[in-house]
């Protein structure tokens, strides 16, 4: 029986595409909270926008002294409930990037223990070649959308920044990501290189069992 890792490294990929996407989404999206006797919820803000200190315990305050229904001004429900939820919400965007990392990590694994070819043979030339060559080329790729992605963060975090006097945050994080295209075009054309690489190997994996 021949077990192939492709299998593996498609779903572990699919997995940390949607782990990391949901941990964007859990940051980003608002949290609400509620107290009994009151229909409606009130928002905290985003678990970004209290890291960013656009909302915070003063601003869950302010609000809730300004808040027209009694339930809510006297039980200062933000003050009180916002904190936890938004650090719950922290919590799982947390586990949710770190699970993304683990998924990773096991797509990248399968099939980094194979018998390559013969140093001396062409084969065996060409598919190192290609090997180290896609691994150049996705490690460069991987610190240029790192340092871009930090750089877009550090941005939109600068609450004192001019720039947002012209022009929405989430206008400028879009550009930002959009900006970020040829630096992942370099990760997924570097894993192209590693996976021609492999396939000028003309021998079986050494996990593979014939029948």
């Amino acid at each position: 029986m021949r077990i192939a890792p492709q299998p593996i490294r498609l779903v572990a990929g699919l997995l940390a595409v949607g782990a990391f996407v949901a941990a964007v989404v859990v940051v980003t999206a608002q949290v609400e909270v509620g107290v009994d006797g009151v229909a409606a919820s009130r928002t905290c803000g985003s678990p970004f926008d209290a890291i960013t200190d656009r909302s915070g315990w003063q601003a869950w305050w302010a609000n809730d002294l300004d808040e027209p229904d009694p339930a809510i001004r006297t039980t200062l429900v933000r003050t009180t409930e916002c904190p936890g939820a938004v650090n719950q919400r922290l919590l799982a965007a947390g586990l949710s990037f770190g699970a993304a990392l683990v998924a990773f990590g096991v797509g990248w694994y399968p099939g980094r223990h194979r018998d390559r070819p013969e140093p001396g043979t062409e084969a065996g030339r060409r598919s190192r070649r290609l090997r180290r060559l896609g691994s150049t080329t996705m490690v460069t790729g991987g610190l240029l959308t790192t340092a871009g992605v930090l750089g877009i963060i550090a941005l939109v975090a600068d609450a004192d920044s001019t720039l947002f006097l012209y022009t929405d945050r989430f206008i400028v994080a879009v550009v930002g990501l959009i900006v970020l295209v040829p630096t992942i075009s370099l990760i997924v054309l570097g894993r192209v290189l590693g996976i021609v690489g492999d396939h000028l190997d003309p021998r079986p994996e050494a996990g593979d069992v014939d029948p």
